[in-house]
Formats: C-alpha cells, structure tokens, sequence
C-alpha cells in the first residue's frame, strides 16, 4: 500500500476518533424541526469538512507528485480544481449555518463554474457522443452554456437526494466503484470510498450528516470528474453517464414542475422526495435499501442488457410506476 493510502487512513482514523472534539469547533449542526428534519437531537454536519481535507490531501499528493495518481495534465488544473471545490465547500458551508437563498446559491454556482470553465478549457463540452451510434452531436456556440447545465445538474440532482440517512454517501460510492473499474482516476476514488465507508457508520447511527457542505461538494467532485473524463477521451459515453445518473436527474426534474406548478422557487425543500414518499410507506431500513437499488437499477440494467436506450426506456417506466404507486394515499 502506497505513502498516499497510507496517509488517508491515518488521516480519516485521527478525524473519526475525534469527531466530538471536531464537531464542537467546526459547529455546524443540523437542528431537527419536526418537519423534514425530524432527527431528534442536532447532529454535527461534519461530512462535508470530512470530503474536503480527502480532497486537500489528494490535490496535494497530485502537485508534489507524491503518489502516482496523475490524472491532470498540468499543476495550474490542480489549483483551480481544488480552487472552486473550496469555494463550493464553503457555500455549502454557509447554506447550512443560515440557509442562503435559492437564487442566490444558483447566482454563486454558475459564477464559480464560469471561473473553472475559463480556466481550463478541457471542461468545456462540444459535443457528445452515444454508445449506440457513431454520430456526433456538436454544440457550436452552446457549449459553454451546456457546460454550465451539466454542472448545475450534476450538483442539484446530488444534494436534493440527500434526505435519508447513508442515501447519498452510498451513491457517490456506488459512482466511485464505477469509476474504479473504469479505471478513471481509479486512485481518487478509492481515496473517496474509505473515508464515505466509515462516514456510513456515523451517519448510520445519527451522529453525522453531510450536510450542504458535502453534497455539494461532492456533487461538484463527480461532475468534474464525469465531464473532464469525458472530453479527455476516456472510455466512458453520454449514455452511460446519463443511466448513472438518471434517477437523482428525474427527481430533480419531477420536484421542479411540481415546485414551479405551486408557484415555489424549483429548489425549495419539501417533503416530497422520493425518499419522503418511501418512508412515509414503510421503515428506514426497507425505504434505504429500496431506494439504493431504484437508484443503480438503470445502470446495472444497462450493464446486462448492453443498450442504453432500452434500459432508459424500462428505467423511465419503472420510475414513473414507482412515484405512482408511493403517492397513493393510504
């Protein structure tokens, strides 16, 4: 095992072990309110501190060439990356401690992107390509605008799964396995996975969350990941990434109409997430396995039936089925 693991599970050990003394410093917590937040004591939003000192130490281990991770192409991407996942960090940071506006939130997300985009340009999406076809879809004069979408997709769709406990950690790890056999940046994200597997513990027994700070985040990490691989020519396609992240996408899209329908801002909370909607059913336990297996289910599928489209089109079904049947009421 190599000084970089090493060193993370050192790291990781020495932050689990002392989370209390952590979280009475960093001292962000959630407060429960009976509502959507329905926890019973507050609980320290220490995941996204957690996400952000792994990613310090990978961007770290990347410019002093310590490890051999070498997934950017120069030392100038590395400090932007690391950059705009600070910045993103801390607006979740501040979301968490005093609830920013919706729009304001989206004003600074779409600031920070353009700041990254202008920076380096391998993220800038021309065009794209489908498993199924050799034609190429080139989007001209729209790309930066595309860009910037697949962003805000990727980082909205993320944190409005976060509702459960271990529902988004389990995902971005399911995400990061993918990638690991895909063998993109395959040392990142094993790095991701030992920190996300014993947050799991913790959040598992109510005494961590992710908070804003982490999915946010963590939104951000997977779509530069999943858009900078993509434009380098890694094996990974358009279809592929859009069965990954299917699910959290058509949530995203089903709570905005229906947000927008009751003239509320499309990124208001409420209570009805797929994840609301499950456990008002049944138990935590049976809504987060069902909802872990909903949420792989396209791309598994895809992984058996090796056509996207079909796996779209029973996924899709499945999804509206799903959401049919949970909002019967009782």
């Amino acid at each position: 095992m190599n000084l970089y693991f090493v060193t993370i599970l050192a790291l990781n050990l020495i932050f689990f072990v002392n989370h209390k003394k952590i979280s009475t410093i960093y001292n962000v917590y959630d407060i429960p309110d009976n509502k959507r937040k329905k926890h019973k004591k507050p609980i320290s939003l220490l995941g996204g501190l957690l996400i952000l000192i792994n990613l310090i130490l990978y961007c770290f281990a990347e410019y002093y060439e310590i490890s051999n991770l070498n997934f950017f192409e120069n030392k100038n991407e590395i400090l932007i990356f690391l950059f705009c996942s600070l910045c993103f960090f801390l607006v979740g940071f501040v979301d968490d401690k005093y609830n920013l506006r919706p729009n304001l939130k989206l004003f600074i997300y779409i600031l920070i992107i353009l700041i990254l985009i202008i920076f380096d340009k391998d993220l800038i999406i021309k065009n794209i390509t489908f498993t199924f076809t050799d034609f190429i879809f080139y989007f001209h004069n729209l790309s930066f605008f595309f860009t910037i979408l697949c962003f805000l997709l990727f980082i909205n769709s993320l944190n409005m799964l976060d509702g459960i406990n271990g529902q988004a950690a389990s995902y971005t790890i399911f995400i990061s396995l993918i990638m690991f056999f895909l063998n993109i940046n395959a040392n990142f994200f094993i790095g991701l996975i030992i920190p996300l597997s014993i947050f799991l513990y913790f959040n598992f027994k109510d005494k961590m969350f992710l908070g804003d700070s982490g999915t946010i985040l963590l939104g951000f990490i997977i779509s530069y990941f999943f858009i900078k691989s993509y434009n380098l020519g890694f094996r990974i396609y358009a279809d592929e990434i859009f069965l990954i992240m299917m699910i959290p996408g058509f949530e995203l899209l089903r709570l905005a109409i229906q947000r927008l329908v009751k003239n509320k801002h499309p990124f208001s909370p409420d209570n009805n997430h797929i994840h609301h909607l499950m456990i008002n059913k049944t138990n935590f336990l049976n809504s987060y396995l069902a909802i872990q297996s909903f949420l792989i289910f396209p791309f598994l599928s895809y992984l058996l039936i090796v056509n996207s489209i079909f796996s779209l089109v029973i996924s899709l079904i499945f999804y509206v089925l799903i959401i049919k049947i949970l909002s019967l009421k009782k």
